[in-house]
C-alpha cells in the first residue's frame, strides 16, 4: 500500500479529527465548570430536555405541565430552575410559583 494512496490519506484524516475532537474536550469540561459556577440562587447545574414542548424541560411561570408527554432525549446543559421553582420570564429568576406574577 503506497503513502499517497486515498485510504492512507482518509486514515490520516480520521486520526487528526480524533485528536483534534480529544483535544476540544478538555476545554469542554472547563466551559462546563464555568457555567456550573454561574448558576444563580434557585437553579441547579444539569441536564434537561431541549425539546419546544411546553411540557418538557424547566418549570416556566404561566406554562402548566399536563400529564406525561414523551419528550426528546436530547441534552441541553445549563442552570435550570431547581425542583419546584418556576422561570419568571421578566426578571429570568427563579422563583417559587406564588411568586411568579409578583
Amino acid at each position: 500500500m503506497a503513502w499517497n494512496s486515498p485510504i492512507v490519506f482518509a486514515l490520516w484524516l480520521t486520526a487528526l479529527v480524533l485528536v483534534l475532537n480529544s483535544a476540544r474536550g478538555f476545554d469542554y469540561f472547563a466551559e462546563m465548570e464555568k457555567i456550573k459556577k454561574s448558576c444563580k440562587p434557585g437553579e441547579v447545574f444539569g441536564c434537561i430536555s431541549g425539546t419546544s414542548k411546553p411540557e418538557c424541560g424547566e418549570n416556566k411561570c404561566g406554562m402548566e405541565r399536563r400529564g406525561t408527554v414523551a419528550c426528546t432525549a436530547d441534552c441541553y446543559r445549563g442552570c435550570w430552575c431547581r425542583g419546584k421553582m418556576y422561570r419568571r420570564k421578566r426578571d429570568n429568576k427563579c422563583v417559587p410559583k406564588n411568586e411568579c406574577l409578583l
